[in-house]
């Protein structure tokens, strides 16, 4: 609202003569300079419609807090499987790696033959395959604490049986992975299964 200069009657911005005295006006207009000269502003405020849209937003964020959604946003990062990465080579060298430290460790020797139905393959061939260790070892106990740390590899390498001999003591002990059945969650232990 505005008065008008002559008369001082209070005007609308919208009356080009005032009524009491005549006197013609200045109009004010309300133009959007992105719109044009020829185009005038929307007559709707849009400021509680955005306020009514946002408010719905925060409150659909607020209550999804407590749902699956939230649960799912706010958990904390899974650590990664360390066998995800690892290809079956990778596998195979780090069962005859640690194996052979373990028995060099021990104060023993290590030689491997890997085979498939019972012919010699590579350690590299792709496919499931059974391993053969000799090894030189004090004592048949010793077998055990070398051989377990390495039972996680086994199905990422292939392996399907390891058999660990020694001709001095003559001693066999032979570790067998069964695949896991259709549909099954997690692979059984390897078994070890001691031969005299």
């Amino acid at each position: 609202m505005h008065d008008c200069p002559t008369c001082k009657v209070p005007l609308h911005d919208h009356e080009q003569v005032c009524p009491s005295c005549g006197t013609p006006q200045k109009v004010r207009r309300s133009y959007s300079k992105m719109l044009g000269e020829e185009h005038r502003k929307p007559p709707v405020n849009l400021l509680p419609i955005v306020g009514a849209i946002m408010a719905v937003i925060i409150g659909f964020i607020v209550m999804a807090q407590g749902s699956w959604v939230g649960k799912l946003m706010n958990r904390a990062p899974q650590p990664e499987d360390p066998m995800a990465k690892l290809t079956y080579v990778d596998a195979r060298q780090i069962v005859e790696s640690k194996i052979t430290e373990g028995v060099t460790a021990a104060g023993g020797t290590a030689e491997f033959k890997w085979q498939r139905g019972g012919n010699d393959v590579e350690k590299t061939s792709e496919g499931p395959v059974e391993v053969t260790c000799q090894v030189g070892l004090q004592s048949a106990e010793q077998i055990k604490p070398i051989v377990d740390p390495v039972k996680d590899y086994f199905e990422k390498a292939q392996i399907t049986t390891l058999t660990v001999s020694d001709e001095k003591l003559h001693t066999t002990r032979t570790y067998t992975v069964t695949p896991p059945a259709p549909g099954a969650g997690a692979a059984p232990e390897p078994e070890a299964a001691p031969a005299q």
